[in-house]
């Protein structure tokens, strides 16, 4: 057989499955049960779904043949093709009878994630921060220890607990008179400390109270 018979063959195949809709169909009844906890951060409008094509999985080790269709997930980028950038994606899988046997929802980037890069800070901030902040009988130890439990925090999606933890950092350098020797580390930290204030006040992530002790500390350190 031809690869053009081949795809012709598979093609009214899943037409005739009107497999395409089913799982839009399938994708919209899922996002409408609980969007916000699926979607990443992301409100539903800023989301485009595209359809993304369809495969043929053959001679899979755990399972049977399978055909899957893949819609796309994505928000406006001017700096990706057709201002389009991936941030997941949606499989739906059916056996060569038209059966659902499996599906799958992934989101690769997360709003807060992705809108602050903190990854990128943090491998900044390591870079310079000498080794021996890392020794418990360090006084530094105490404000390294904040640091990185604001980016867990964060990521985790504890923005209240991360908000707290950027204030005690900010009180430690205020009332201990920047004690951090090495200056370039904490130039790190410092701005790293403003960017999460400004970020989860403006984002309305945090309380009234703690948005308004952030904005006291970072505006005196």
């Amino acid at each position: 057989m031809a690869a053009q018979e081949l795809k012709t063959l598979l093609i009214e195949r899943v037409k005739t499955f009107d497999l395409k809709r089913i799982a839009f169909d399938t994708l919209h009844k899922i996002l409408s049960e609980d969007p916000e906890e699926l979607i990443g951060g992301f409100e539903p409008g800023e989301i485009t779904f595209l359809f993304d094509g369809y495969q043929c999985l053959i001679e899979q080790r755990y399972s049977e043949p399978v055909i899957r269709a893949r819609i796309g997930l994505y928000v406006e980028n001017e700096i990706y093709l057709k201002n389009l950038e991936p941030i997941g994606y949606y499989d739906l899988e059916i056996d060569f009878d038209g059966e659902i046997v499996d599906d799958c929802f992934v989101i690769e980037k997360e709003k807060y994630l992705k809108d602050i890069e903190i990854t990128s800070y943090f491998q900044e901030m390591n870079r310079k921060m000498p080794s021996q902040y890392l020794r418990e009988n360090q006084g530094e130890y105490e404000f390294v220890s904040y640091i990185s439990l604001i980016g867990t925090l964060f990521i985790s999606k504890e923005f209240e607990s991360a908000g707290v933890l950027v204030n005690q950092a900010n009180t430690y350098l205020k009332n201990k008179g920047n004690p951090l020797p090495d200056k370039d580390y904490l130039k790190e930290c410092r701005y790293f400390l403003k960017m999460m204030s400004n970020y989860l006040i403006e984002n309305n992530l945090i309380s009234k109270g703690l948005k308004e002790r952030l904005e006291d500390n970072k505006n005196n350190i």
